[in-house]
């Protein structure tokens, strides 16, 4: 028995993932069944690391009731940006790029605000009270903002930790996939900005989003379920693509070193 870090009740606790296990699903290689998260620090090298996982991440996190909670979302995300089952509602009204192919707009419609709102605030909060990432420190208000937003199933207001997603290519047909990259925090001079790369999506919370201007807000999941979703390039991202390239780098180091 231990306190369930959903409902702050004293109850048996799952095995609980801190990312569903479809955000896996083009993670795994083969043969072996494995997939790989990278950290690094771009100070020390020292503080760098690489870790093979057999299976989904997972932590004595939430009771069975909080658990099911969580899978409902979890279900719906399943199957609008992942499309597990083929029963997407979301779909994409416009596309664009750029003249030169390093920026990619889809405008999507046909979310559920709430349901897919609770899954990114569900997402946040695992990452930043999870002990398997090395989490960047957010402060305690917004870790219960979270929680009590969470249990309560209120998905906030669409600019109150609101989230960018994005997805980060290499080419303009080959994303940037197969592995996790830790979290990481950002800023720019409204907000802190924590970001996780999760098998070429990434998304980046922002923990001030009301004090952002309107042009990042636009981009934000709303109300009537419409959503930006980005793709650029990632050589474009000069922090972006320092940080892959020295967890990839560091990887291969050590791998190299057994």
């Amino acid at each position: 028995m231990a306190i369930c870090k959903l409902c702050l009740q004293e109850k048996e606790l799952r095995h609980s993932h801190i990312l569903p296990e479809f955000m896996y699903q083009n993670l795994y290689d083969p043969n072996p069944k494995r997939f790989y998260t990278l950290r690094v620090n771009l100070d020390n090298e020292k503080d760098s690391s690489t870790k093979i996982n057999q299976k989904g991440i997972r932590e004595y996190l939430f009771c069975a009731d909080c658990e099911v909670l969580l899978s409902r979302y979890e279900n719906y995300a399943a199957e609008t940006i992942y499309g597990k089952n083929k029963r997407n509602k979301a779909y994409i009204v416009k596309a664009s790029e750029t003249p030169d192919q390093q920026y990619f707009l889809y405008e999507y419609a046909g979310f559920s605000y709430k349901e897919f709102k609770i899954f990114l605030l569900s997402i946040l909060y695992r990452i930043i009270i999870s002990s398997s990432f090395y989490s960047p420190t957010v402060s305690d208000d917004t870790k219960e903002k979270l929680r009590t937003a969470i249990l309560s199933e209120n998905p906030l207001d669409y600019d109150d930790l609101g989230c960018l997603l994005q997805i980060i290519k290499y080419k303009k047909s080959i994303i940037a996939e197969g592995f996790i990259l830790d979290p990481f925090l950002t800023k720019n001079e409204q907000s802190d900005i924590l970001n996780i790369l999760v098998d070429g999506f990434m998304y980046s919370f922002y923990l001030n989003s009301k004090e952002i201007p309107q042009s990042i807000k636009d981009n934000f999941l709303k109300l009537d379920g419409t959503m930006n979703i980005i793709g650029r390039i990632l050589f474009q991202d000069v922090g972006l693509f320092e940080r892959i390239k020295k967890a990839y780098d560091y990887f291969k180091k050590t791998k190299n070193d057994k």
